[in-house]
């Protein structure tokens, strides 16, 4: 069982935003992820660096970090960008496991890169997984950290498709998956279903992004679907040996892309923010 220092945020991760929207100050009483990655062609200039002064504010605790920078990012889509070549990609990892150095924080790899290889030709798919796997093989031996590939969602492969996309680019040093990151299914199904992974895997562990799940998808909306509630709060006591965590991978309230009247992905929205907590029933 992991047994996870959860460090919850001491400064204001969005501006101005208690002024604007108080309510949603309740949501980040709760850890929720750091996300890097490249964006509009900016490469993340001392990235090592940054990462120790973020450890140094935070131990004894840890944050959740989530790698997101393959080329060719969200096949183009609403959250587009990383890095450009293959060389500057394995540079960004080796950065990054510089520095964690020592620690082993909880790393989700590169949300929905391996469904969506089922979106590409077999020189694009055969590029991408052959990257990845370079890239875990990185940063699983220069680092001690937990990593956990994401593979989607339970609406998105078969079990048996998940299970042989992850066995393509993982090695022994890999903790196991992520599912459901900034997606909207219910921990009950994510959680079924990943336990069907695990009879492909019997050595992988799991955690699930619990951060939106509160009240189940909406349909199949994936961006910014109204009505919705958080989930169970970032926990390591799940219940069940092969989850390890439920964790708030995508920071509630952030914009899935401008869909649903919603602004540019990664982007805080102050009312679908407030709406989450006020659908939220186990909140105080």
């Amino acid at each position: 069982m992991l047994n996870y220092p959860f460090w919850v945020n001491d400064f204001d991760r969005v501006k101005d935003y208690k002024q604007k929207y108080p309510l949603v100050s309740k949501i980040f009483n709760y850890p929720t992820a750091f996300w890097y990655g490249e964006r509009n062609g900016r490469e993340m200039k001392d990235l090592d660096k940054s990462l120790k002064r973020l450890f140094k504010r935070t131990l004894p605790g840890l944050p959740i970090l989530v790698i997101y920078n393959l080329p060719n990012r969200d096949i183009g889509q609403y959250s587009k960008g990383g890095a450009k070549t293959k060389e500057s990609y394995l540079n960004f990892i080796e950065c990054f496991a510089k520095g964690i150095g020592e620690l082993s924080p909880i790393i989700i790899f590169e949300p929905d890169a391996l469904p969506h290889t089922g979106e590409m030709n077999k020189q694009e798919r055969d590029y991408r997984l052959d990257l990845m796997k370079a890239g875990l093989e990185v940063l699983t031996s220069q680092s001690n950290a937990h990593v956990y590939i994401d593979i989607g969602h339970s609406n998105w492969l078969s079990p048996k498709e998940a299970s042989d996309l992850i066995g393509i680019v993982t090695n022994d040093r890999v903790r196991g998956f992520a599912v459901n990151v900034s997606n909207y299914r219910t921990s009950k199904e994510s959680l079924n279903w990943s336990l069907k992974v695990c009879e492909h895997r019997p050595n992988d562990y799991f955690v699930i992004d619990t951060s939106r799940n509160g009240l189940g998808p909406h349909g199949n909306d994936w961006c910014n679907p109204p009505g919705r509630a958080l989930g169970e709060p970032p926990t390591c006591d799940t219940g069940h040996e092969k989850c390890d965590a439920f964790v708030w991978v995508k920071v509630p309230g952030e914009s899935d892309g401008k869909t649903n009247g919603g602004p540019r992905a990664g982007r805080f929205w102050g009312e679908m923010a407030e709406e989450l907590v006020k659908n939220t029933s186990w909140i105080s």
